[in-house]
């Protein structure tokens, strides 16, 4: 077989070298290793898809060197003494599917590959197919890893003829006469049998004219075989895909349909043994079938059924949305009724209670003008007659204080928005005020010529003497290159505008230094007076002028720690011990600094 397969080979020309030493491996090793050298064609085909120049050149070049031919003598060995066994084969079968499939020949090569070469290849792979369901049958149930493999192995077999047929749609009607599909059909094992029947009803997607092509006694066979399982057979799985081949064969062929009727005569009864199995939709319709005699009528049937089915549908949901919407509505309206009534109960409660407590604070009152009617009345009978006058004077004027500082309450009461209006404004006034001369200081200090105090001390004449020794050095060693005046004056102007610029960046440093300065010499100050205070005892008005501020945050911050102490003097002891320093609202503060304003003012 080795010097047959490769005898048609032509002179290498600029092919992929892969493709060259395959073909060599291949005409130099024995029969049994050839699977697994093809196998190196994988690679290829999936670097360079069918869909491009180079992919169609490299299929071209496996069909120019046999390797096609080759691929499809070595599908039919058998490949339980092979490498990889049905693993094998089945790659070999997607490989070639992939390969026919994206081949493109010209007129003389064409010819060839459609009577020679695609007839084989189906061939081929249903002989496959048979081999691996052969196993499966033969395999003992314990044997479950294997048999599962070999299902996989299968499955990949038929979906390469699928491939096949999906690129070569003249190939579905040779794939459907095929004896080894029958044989495929009427196997014992169900995997087997449902994917044969998986791949007809793919078929007849693919080209739904194909059984117009066919003999009618071949049509009745495959017929029969699917109305066997679907009547006889007692697996669920085999007869729901049974159904939905026989739904096909149906809508492909107008003569299955009309022939149903004549040739399976009780076909319906025996139907409904699979009611209510998960395929009841596929069921309905080959009954509509049957019922009709013809597809159309049967189309038309279905169409009406599935218009009342979509009908009822939008019946029942409007329904249950009017439905919703009722029990919506009714919710709210009783939702809204209860709100009302617990409103108008709980107004008639408050009235109720407003009125009690206005009636017992009545009956108090009187009871209180009858105490002290009494307590007059004993209190008159008690006086001597003499001092019964001076009572009553007593009387009155404690009654007219009494007036006199309600009404007092009551006007300062009235005054208290103003005075709260006067105190916003004030406080308004100052932060304004503090506003502006913050801004009429940075405006001075912009304005103003640069601050003597903020430039650097002048030289000593010792160190300007080290400094011109040095520059002069410094000259001596790096002579300048300049020669010209005009150059001299744009280097001088840019020292100066260096300088100019040192000077205005060390600005903040030097205004701080400055402000260090001054704090400490105030708090060198302010040590001197705490050292040089007298004794609280000893304390005269000129030393509490001397020791007071006059600054507003002084005198704020001052008051805030005097009402702190006064808070911590009011605590008990053990309370004091863990209390910690509160920071006062800026509310307080704002309310404070009010206080002390208007005490300066005199209001």
């Amino acid at each position: 077989m080795t010097d047959s397969k490769l005898s048609t080979l032509s002179s290498p020309r600029a092919a992929d070298q892969r493709i060259i030493s395959l073909v060599k491996q291949i005409s130099e090793s024995k029969d049994r290793k050839v699977p697994s050298l093809l196998l190196a064609l994988r690679p290829i085909i999936k670097e360079y898809p069918a869909n491009t120049q180079v992919g169609i050149k490299r299929r071209q070049e496996i069909w120019q060197y046999n390797l096609l031919k080759v691929m499809i003598l070595i599908l039919k060995q058998d490949f339980a003494v092979i490498e990889g066994e049905w693993e094998t084969a089945s790659e070999l079968a997607t490989l070639l599917s992939h390969i026919i499939v994206g081949l493109v020949l010209d007129k003389n090569d064409k010819r060839q590959l459609e009577t020679d070469h695609l007839p084989k290849s189906v061939e081929s792979i249903l002989l496959l197919a048979r081999h691996i369901s052969n196993i499966l049958t033969e395999k003992s149930p314990t044997q479950r890893l294997e048999q599962s493999n070999l299902s996989v192995n299968l499955k990949q077999v038929f979906d390469a003829l699928l491939r096949l047929c999906s690129g070569h749609i003249n190939l579905i009607g040779e794939v459907l006469t095929s004896q080894w599909l029958l044989l495929l059909l009427v196997s014992d094992s169900p995997q087997v049998a449902n994917f044969t029947m998986e791949t007809m009803e793919k078929l007849l997607r693919l080209d739904p004219h194909a059984l117009h092509t066919l003999e009618e006694s071949t049509v009745f066979t495959l017929l029969d075989e699917l109305i066997y399982k679907l009547t006889v057979n007692t697996d669920k799985s085999l007869a729901q895909t049974a159904c939905r081949c026989l739904v096909k064969f149906c809508e492909s062929s107008n003569k299955i349909v009309q022939s149903l009727g004549t040739r399976y005569i009780g076909l319906r009864p025996l139907l409904r043994r699979w009611d209510a199995k998960g395929f009841d939709r596929d069921l309905r319709h080959i009954i509509l079938l049957l019922e009709s005699g013809s597809v159309v009528k049967a189309k038309n049937q279905r169409q009406q059924e599935c218009a009342k089915y979509i009908q009822a549908i939008w019946r029942g949901y409007s329904a249950r949305k009017k439905l919703r919407r009722a029990d919506h509505a009714f919710a709210k309206f009783q939702k809204s009724y209860r709100l009302k009534k617990a409103k108008e109960e709980q107004v008639k409660l408050q009235t109720q209670y407003q009125s009690e407590l206005y009636h017992q604070m009545k009956m108090r009152r009187q009871q209180l003008l009858r105490t002290l009617d009494e307590k007059r009345l004993k209190a008159l009978e008690i006086l001597p007659a003499s001092q019964v006058e001076k009572y009553l004077q007593k009387e009155k004027s404690v009654a007219a204080t009494r007036i006199q500082t309600l009404w007092r309450g009551h006007r300062e009461r009235s005054k208290l928005t103003q005075r709260q209006m006067v105190a916003r404004q004030v406080h308004a006034a100052i932060i304004i005020q503090r506003a502006y001369r913050k801004w009429l200081e940075k405006a001075s200090i912009s304005d103003q010529a640069f601050p003597t105090y903020l430039k650097p001390q002048g030289l000593t004449d010792i160190r300007r003497t080290e400094l011109t020794k040095q520059i002069n050095e410094w000259n001596e060693q790096n002579p300048t290159k300049i020669q010209t005046q005009e150059e001299l004056e744009a280097i001088h102007k840019r020292a100066q505008e260096l300088l100019v610029r040192h000077y205005q960046n060390i600005r903040p440093y030097r205004k701080l230094e400055y402000q260090c300065e001054n704090m400490m010499a105030r708090l060198d100050t302010d040590m001197e007076l705490i050292q040089l205070a007298p004794r609280l005892q000893d304390v005269t008005q000129k030393d509490i002028d001397m020791y007071s501020s006059r600054s507003l945050p002084v005198a704020t911050v001052a008051k805030q720690q005097h009402n702190e102490t006064l808070r911590r003097l009011q605590q008990p002891w053990w309370k004091v011990l863990g209390m910690e320093e509160v920071e006062v609202n800026e509310d307080e503060n704002d309310r404070i600094k009010a206080e002390i304003f208007l005490d300066n003012l005199g209001i």
